[in-house]
């Protein structure tokens, strides 16, 4: 078998090629049979932090050949080998994108070194091309640079072929998905998750959380993520090093711990779903006319207890609209629309004439009541049952006058369970506005069964 070994070095955060070294190392010979190098004119500008590392800079590269010039030759001394590199993730997809952007659809077989390393050097410190040289003796030259890194790899490569030869066939097999795992993650790590509702928890080398995420189905998600080979998610993925994780039971409750998880540790890659502040709310007040009326303001603490609290004004006036449209309520007096006239709703005879004084204040007000009535479980106090971790367990969480007070387990069969020795088990949790959001849109699917009320004072 004949193993194309395969070192790139890019322009960074662009990833646009700098240089190109593949050394073709034949198994059966236990030699290098042919090689290929070439600096790379990228078509962009080289960050000063990336010429500091590898030396190359945008002089060096103004008058070499452009990607599509040497395309040919890099797919013809790779083509029917097997595609090798140091992170063969990183290697391997940013050459496909090239030749994507030239409209060619460049697939190989692959191994990484990385990984397989791991396999067959177990126990070292670092995997890192540099320090597995230290480690395992290999001459290093021109260190960053695609030439030296490339040939450094194929001694790697020679190395795990005498000790494993196996095991990095195996790592070629059509099927086998090695390639798209992170290359500091174990396979038996990954293979070890479940697939359950839960949260997992993406770790870095110092075991910093870097990820927070939910699923009905862990493995299957994760495995997702790994699938995308774009170069924002190879980014993250050279990052992870561990997964661990936690069940949860249903996806409801997962959803309510990743959004209390992801506040708590603030991960790296969680940007997106990171939210702060205070949020906004739904308020009732009368007016002067004793008109029952709602706005959505910014949530303030020293105002009355909200009808229901949401992380943004989008999500606070989609949930107002629905309850315009199923009540015939008014848009006027519910603050989406400040015309001094009668409202739009109105003239399409949606609105019965409240905003003009034709309609009767006590019979508005019974309309809009019955819209507050529709979702009082926001505002009361209940107790969730949930799907426990496992057969013998029920999930549990606990609202206390519209907060979100936190969760537990306890085991349903245990005849001596009062509401008090259940609270006791209780995990606390903080309670804000995109907790409330989650609540509002799971509450719905849950059967009416499985919600127990409670009278407060």
């Amino acid at each position: 078998m004949q193993y194309a070994v395969v070192d790139i070095e890019t322009t960074g955060q662009s990833n646009k090629v700098t240089e190109v070294a593949i050394y073709v190392y034949d198994d059966e010979q236990k030699k290098i049979v042919e090689s290929y190098a070439s600096l790379v004119n990228p078509e962009c500008s080289i960050p000063p932090f990336i010429t500091k590392l590898t030396g190359i800079d945008n002089d060096m590269v103004a008058s070499a050949p452009r990607f599509f010039e040497i395309a040919k030759e890099v797919h013809k001394i790779t083509e029917n080998r097997v595609f090798v590199a140091h992170n063969v993730a990183f290697d391997y997809n940013i050459i496909r994108s090239e030749f994507k952007e030239l409209g060619a659809d460049f697939r190989r077989k692959k191994a990484c070194t990385v990984r397989l390393s791991r396999k067959i050097f177990p126990g070292l410190k670092s995997y890192s091309l540099g320090k597995l040289c230290v480690s395992l003796n290999i001459p290093i030259h021109d260190r960053h640079r695609a030439t030296g890194d490339a040939k450094a790899t194929t001694i790697l490569l020679e190395m795990l072929l005498n000790k494993g030869k196996s095991k990095v066939e195996m790592a070629t097999k059509g099927k086998n998905k090695e390639g798209s795992l992170p290359p500091h993650l174990s396979r038996e790590t990954f293979e070890n998750l479940p697939d359950q509702a839960g949260v997992y928890y993406m770790h870095n080398a110092e075991g910093k959380v870097i990820y927070v995420g939910k699923s009905k189905e862990i493995r299957t998600r994760i495995s997702g993520h790994f699938a995308d080979n774009s170069m924002r998610k190879l980014t993250f993925k050279n990052q992870i090093h561990d997964i661990t994780y936690q069940i949860t039971g249903s996806e409801f409750l997962a959803l309510l711990v990743e959004a209390a998880e992801i506040k708590n540790h603030f991960p790296e890659f969680n940007r997106a779903q990171k939210y702060s502040g205070t949020g906004y709310a739904l308020y009732q007040y009368r007016d002067q006319k004793g008109v029952l009326r709602m706005d959505v303001v910014k949530n303030r603490k020293f105002l009355d207890k909200p009808i229901a609290s949401f992380s943004n004004t989008t999500r606070a006036k989609t949930f107002l609209r629905e309850l315009v449209e199923s009540f015939n309520l008014c848009s006027k007096m519910t603050g989406l629309q400040t015309t001094k006239e009668a409202c739009f709703d109105h003239q399409l005879g949606r609105c019965y004439g409240i905003c003009v004084g034709k309609e009767d204040v006590k019979t508005y007000n019974k309309r809009v009541e019955s819209a507050i009535e529709s979702f009082t479980l926001q505002c009361g106090t209940y107790l969730v049952w949930l799907k426990g971790r496992v057969r013998e367990e029920k999930a549990f969480i606990y609202v206390e006058n519209g907060i979100y007070k936190g969760y537990g387990f306890v085991d349903p069969l245990n005849q001596s369970n009062t509401i008090e020795d259940i609270l006791e088990t209780i995990i606390p949790q903080k309670h804000n506005a995109e907790i409330q959001h989650i609540l509002n849109a799971q509450l719905q699917a849950v059967p009416t069964e499985n919600i127990v009320h409670f009278a407060t004072s």
